[in-house]
C-alpha cells in the first residue's frame, strides 16, 4: 500500500437493485453495525443479482462453485471500501424458510455481510458463533421480537 493515497471524503452505502422502499430499513442494518465497529469512514456498495451473477463471484474468487446468499469483498485493505452482493432468489427462498419478510432477510443479510467487512468470520464453530450472536443482536434491536 505504499505511495497508495485514498481518503474517504464522504461517508456513503448504495444499494443497486433494491426495492427502494425497503432501502430506509437497509441503511440502517448497516449503519447499525458500522456504529457498533466503531467504523467512521466507509463506503459500501451493496448489489442483488441472480442465483447465476453470485455463484460466478463464489467462484472467481473463493473457488467455490455453488451458490451463496451473500458474499463480501473488501476491495481495499486498510480502508474500509467493499462491495456486497445478495442473491435475490437465495434470499426470497431463505424469507419464507425462515418466516422472515424480504425486507428482514435483506437486512440479516446485510449485517452478515458488513460483519464479514468488518473481519468476522464463520469458517469454524467458535468464529460463527461469535458472529451470529453479534449478527443477531443488531438484527434484533432492528426488528424487535413480539
Amino acid at each position: 500500500m505504499q505511495g497508495l493515497n485514498i481518503k474517504i471524503k464522504k461517508n456513503r452505502v448504495s444499494f443497486v437493485n433494491f426495492p427502494k422502499r425497503y432501502i430506509p430499513t437497509l441503511k440502517r442494518a448497516a449503519l447499525d453495525v458500522l456504529k457498533s465497529e466503531k467504523m467512521e469512514k466507509y463506503q459500501i456498495n451493496f448489489v442483488i443479482v441472480s442465483d447465476e451473477e453470485i455463484r460466478n463471484l463464489n467462484a472467481k474468487y473463493r473457488k467455490e462453485r455453488r451458490i451463496t446468499d451473500v458474499i463480501s469483498f473488501l476491495l481495499i485493505p486498510g480502508f474500509f471500501i467493499g462491495d456486497i452482493y445478495i442473491s435475490k432468489k437465495r434470499s426470497c427462498k431463505q424469507a419464507k424458510k425462515y418466516g422472515n419478510t424480504w425486507e428482514q432477510e435483506l437486512a440479516y443479510l446485510i449485517i452478515h455481510g458488513v460483519l464479514h467487512l468488518c473481519g468476522y468470520t464463520d469458517y469454524d464453530d467458535a468464529d460463527k458463533a461469535e458472529m451470529f450472536a453479534k449478527q443477531d443482536g443488531i438484527f434484533g434491536h432492528l426488528f424487535p421480537a413480539g
